[in-house]
């Protein structure tokens, strides 16, 4: 949970109403603030009461409370930390909340952000969700497929980095099953499409660069500092707003996204570009750590368009002003799979490294082996007659006496309901069908005979030579296989295989 607060308050005009009003300085700060501020000479008084005072303000509008609403200014205390940032030291709630603060001061205004964050880490908050593990239904990761497929591709590429993608929990294979597998197996850096993401990957102990793929709110800058992310830049009015946020201690990598017919985030027009390269220069803790672009149709037989981006990235991006040490990234799962790589510094994998096939069937297969299984035991086996009727809205009815075996999944673990008639995998490789609507719980298969309760189904995944793929589920649903993937519920059980 996040709150979020801004105040902006006119230092002359606070040193105004410290003239008309002499006790406002006892009225405003603690006496431990009292103590800081009687060390303060001139000018830099007045800028810490201002300060304090609308870090206070940022609090009450974080909380929802308002000053005058069972909230006092003395409630709230803001002392110096030990690098001479602020730092909330008292503060309503502070059994359960975090408060995160950053001030800063541009001519005559002090700008200030507060954050308010539960104290139950995402970590900890994912810990606690509802996962079935008691229940026989569970998600296997293949550890052995997935750092074949980071280890084929950085072969196949030559690439310097790897950049692992795991947005999505890891596109519903599991954050904290993917990500120890995917740093064993050589990853240099991951790649989210969220801040908070990102801080689940450094309260999960991940130390390594952590790229934000989508926009992140300039409010949030002293969060992306304080757990060093690496946010995507997309406009100069985000940076003039981030240099306000950032704390005057803190350091902040950025990564400057290029659109270069993506249509989606990204510069499009030089001039932009060069002026928000200089602000970074110009402004101490800002730095530059990579520059990217991302290809809408590397994963298919468009050439000419594939072509016409790699000629306006390179139009937009090779003469820049920029260091050597600046990271060049352009490959995505598509681009490192069938094209000549553009730059050597990095690719970001995705799709790839869970073995999907990015170009579904379009383009030359490649050497990737799929990582995600979904498997599930019967819980319960019985014999109907002729004529019965099996789940919601009778839709299937046993045209002769037939065994049902009931699987404790359903479509709120991302075993969707279009996938009626779809067929699994008995332990013998034997294909069966899924029969009657799927439940938001539970479904139905037609078995050849009186399987015993706890028998394992394969409803994705491979029973020797026999494999139900991604592909199939995603084109009896109607859609592709990353959404598939990706929908596969947060209470089912993820276990990492060999």
């Amino acid at each position: 949970m996040l709150k979020q607060g801004i105040d902006v308050q006119k230092i002359s005009a606070v040193a105004k109403t410290v003239a008309r009003q002499p006790r406002f300085v006892e009225t405003i700060l603690t006496p431990a603030e009292r103590a800081v501020f009687a060390q303060r000479k001139g000018k830099h008084q007045i800028e810490f009461l201002a300060g304090r005072f609308s870090a206070k303000e940022a609090y009450s509008k974080a909380l929802g409370t308002g000053m005058s609403q069972g909230l006092t200014w003395q409630d709230l205390e803001i002392l110096p930390g030990s690098k001479g940032e602020p730092v909330f030291t008292k503060y309503p709630q502070s059994s359960f909340l975090t408060a995160h603060i950053s001030i800063s001061h541009s001519d005559d205004l002090v700008h200030s952000a507060v954050i308010l964050e539960s104290k139950n880490t995402m970590k900890t908050v994912q810990e606690n969700q509802p996962v079935s593990r008691r229940r026989p239904a569970w998600l296997e990761i293949s550890a052995s497929a997935l750092t074949h497929n980071i280890h084929y591709v950085r072969a196949l590429t030559g690439t310097q980095r790897v950049c692992a993608v795991v947005k999505a929990n890891a596109y519903g294979h599991g954050l904290a099953e993917v990500v120890p597998v995917a740093l064993e197996a050589g990853a240099d850096c991951f790649a989210v499409a969220t801040i908070d993401e990102g801080i689940w990957l450094r309260d999960f102990g991940v130390t390594v660069p952590i790229f934000i793929l989508g926009i992140t709110p300039a409010i949030y800058t002293p969060d992306l500092a304080h757990y060093d992310l690496i946010p995507a830049v997309s406009e100069v009015n985000w940076l003039k707003a981030a240099r306000q946020y950032l704390p005057k201690t803190e350091q902040l990598q950025l990564a400057l996204a290029i659109d270069t017919g993506m249509g989606r985030i990204g510069f499009r027009e030089p001039t932009a570009l060069a002026e928000a390269i200089r602000l970074i220069d110009k402004t101490e803790g800002l730095e530059l750590k990579s520059i990217w672009t991302h290809f809408a149709t590397a994963d298919g037989p468009n050439e000419a368009y594939f072509e016409k981006q790699l000629k306006q990235w390179h139009a937009l991006t090779d003469d820049l002003p920029i260091a050597d040490n600046v990271w060049r990234h352009v490959s995505n799962s598509g681009t490192s799979l069938w094209h000549q790589q553009p730059h050597p510094d990095m690719i970001r994998l995705g799709a790839a490294m869970y073995g999907f096939d990015p170009s579904q069937a379009s383009l030359p297969a490649r050497d990737l082996q799929p990582v995600l299984s979904l498997r599930a035991e019967l819980v319960y086996v019985k014999q109907v007659t002729a004529g019965s009727s099996i789940s919601y809205g009778a839709t299937y009815k046993a045209k002769e006496d037939e065994w049902i075996g009931t699987l404790p999944l359903g479509y709120a673990d991302g075993y969707r309901r279009a996938l009626q008639g779809m067929e699994v995998l008995l332990p013998d490789g034997t294909r069966a069908p899924i029969v009657g609507r799927i439940a938001m719980d539970q479904c139905m298969v037609r078995l050849p005979g009186p399987l015993p309760e706890g028998t394992v189904v394969t409803l994705l995944g491979a029973v020797g030579d026999q494999r139900i793929t991604l592909e199939e589920l995603a084109e009896k649903a109607g859609t592709i296989p990353y959404e598939i993937a990706t929908g596969m519920g947060q209470r089912l059980m993820r276990k990492v295989v060999g």
